[in-house]
């Protein structure tokens, strides 16, 4: 286990770090002046600032929508209309929010072809990595007897060291979710890299056709043809997620189907990892990826090697890191709001002020913010266009 006190000092030492480069505004590593000439705008209105995706050349608002909040309820969908209204032009949902009402609600404001084209809609194969994947290996796991069992959590348990992947300021703070959800999903591993070949090919196949299943769902559910971005693996806990053969041959089959454009990995746990992995990889075009105050000393160097390998960035949990949890279930941890405040100092709501500092790293394309109604889309989008990275309307 890490030395909590080395670890402590490491916070530490980010932060002031990050203090300097916010008492200069100095940050090297920025845009080109033009955007390029290849790259794809929507909805583009003045005031709005807009950032490079990367490699997809999809000229996307500094902030996003999320699509958690949204529901397919009155008063759950329309302010995804006043940010359209307002510049945002990228939507994210996913297959597992609300029971698939988080889709069911954007296909709302996307119901006409003019409609669909004002914005870039991405979903998740949420479901794909717990279930299409892991139910062949629970069915092994149910087969071990209990000394197998027993050497199966100790490489777990290994493999979660060697990550490192639960110090305390990488893991960050959102959930008692992360750590068991890494768990399960490194026991897989464990289970296909000791036991994989008990899987039959039938097996393998319904591994694939599950997440065609789930994304032919999620387009019925948004009402239509296809997504601008397929996060297939939604919450990769390990590299390895990112290269499974059977994920690879769904996405190749869905994009030469037209249903998918981009690929992308989404991660909370271990982002660092998972950013480099991908812009490593001839597949991923973008990831979306925990960054904020707390990580910042893990994930920004990771930031600026996928800047230079034209992977484009999203940056969530921004505000997650110094702001309470909804209902004050998860609070953030020691320090981060105090760092926060000296980081952006002023009278700005604190989600706002970490949308600000995050706006202020080059290496990312946006921030994506669960926005709920119009004061706080009105607040966020007054974060965008304030640094030399935006390119605006």
């Amino acid at each position: 286990m890490p030395d909590p006190k080395i670890n402590r000092r490491a916070f530490i030492a980010a932060a002031s770090a990050t203090a300097a480069i916010a008492s200069t505004g100095k940050l090297s590593y920025g845009q080109s002046k033009s955007p390029g000439p290849n790259v794809e705008w929507r909805n583009r209105q003045s005031g709005m600032g807009y950032r490079r995706l990367g490699k997809t050349e999809l000229m996307i608002s500094e902030i996003v929508c999320g699509g958690l909040v949204v529901k397919d309820e009155s008063g759950k969908w329309e302010f995804l209309e006043t940010a359209i209204d307002k510049g945002i032009n990228y939507i994210d949902t996913a297959s597992n929010y609300n029971r698939g009402g988080s889709e069911r609600g954007v296909a709302k404001v996307i119901d006409t072809p003019a409609k669909r084209e004002r914005v870039f809609i991405t979903s998740k194969t949420s479901q794909w990595l717990k279930t299409a994947r892991s139910l062949p290996y629970a069915a092994i796991w149910e087969s071990l007897n209990a000394r197998a069992q027993a050497r199966v959590r100790a490489e777990v348990g290994a493999r979660v060291k060697e990550q490192e992947i639960f110090e305390e300021y990488y893991l960050c703070n959102y959930g008692d979710w992360q750590i068991s959800e890494a768990e399960k999903l490194i026991r897989d591993d464990v289970l296909e890299d000791w036991y994989g070949d008990q899987l039959s090919d039938e097996t393998r196949r319904g591994m694939k056709q599950g997440l065609i299943d789930e994304l032919n769902s999620s387009l019925k559910n948004l009402g239509t043809d296809h997504v601008d971005i397929l996060f297939a693996a939604h919450g990769a806990t390990h590299t390895k997620h990112l290269e499974c053969p059977e994920l690879l041959e769904a996405v190749d089959t869905l994009k030469r189907q037209g249903k998918v454009r981009f690929l992308g990995v989404s991660a909370h746990n271990d982002p660092a990892a998972i950013t480099r992995a991908a812009a490593d990889s001839e597949y991923y075009d973008m990831a979306m990826v925990a960054y904020n105050i707390s990580n910042e000393d893990w994930v920004a160097p990771a930031l600026k090697y996928a800047h230079e390998k034209d992977l484009g960035i999203v940056a969530m949990k921004v505000a997650r890191a110094p702001h309470p949890d909804r209902g004050g279930k998860v609070d953030p941890l020691p320090g981060l709001v105090e760092k926060m405040h000296r980081l952006v100092p002023g009278d700005q709501h604190i989600a706002e002020k970490a949308y600000t500092w995050g706006l202020r790293n080059p290496h990312i394309a946006a921030c994506i913010s669960a926005m709920t109604n119009e004061s706080m889309i009105r607040s966020n989008i007054a974060v965008t266009g304030k640094s030399p990275y935006a390119f605006m309307a």
